[in-house]
């Protein structure tokens, strides 16, 4: 919910916060059309990313993620370690890659604290 008490709806995001345009160093697109946009993602070991947001649902595809890795508000608050991708590699065993289906996130950063670096390929849906 906004202040407004309407709904806040990833279509009404601030377009300078999208993820291509506020972290251009994180994030590549290699495809895009008016279905999809296919970013490359990577952070590097102990990087914490812009703030940006991602507005669409997407299958994200790590074929390099070591925890610990934080979601950091906007104002640079650490966030409970609530949201699905961090789950998941929390869970995960380190075999294969790593497929997390994602809900759009507002804005807010990534802070990767281990000492790997994070590479993937995000498929963000944009019929959403």
């Amino acid at each position: 919910m906004t202040s407004h008490g309407s709904i806040d709806h990833p279509s009404t995001w601030d377009p300078a916060l999208d993820a291509v345009t506020a972290a251009p160093a994180n994030h590549k697109v290699i495809f895009e059309n008016d279905r999809l946009r296919v970013l490359e993602v990577t952070l590097e070991a102990d990087e914490e990313e812009p703030v940006h947001h991602h507005r669409w649902p997407s299958v994200f595809v790590f074929d390099q993620v070591q925890g610990p890795v934080h979601d950091m508000a906007p104002d640079g608050t650490r966030l409970p370690a609530n949201r699905d991708v961090i789950q998941a590699i929390q869970e995960w065993d380190g075999n294969g890659c790593l497929v997390v289906n994602m809900a759009p996130q507002p804005a807010g950063r990534v802070l990767n604290s281990s000492g790997k670096t994070i590479h993937g390929i995000r498929v963000e849906m944009k019929n959403y």
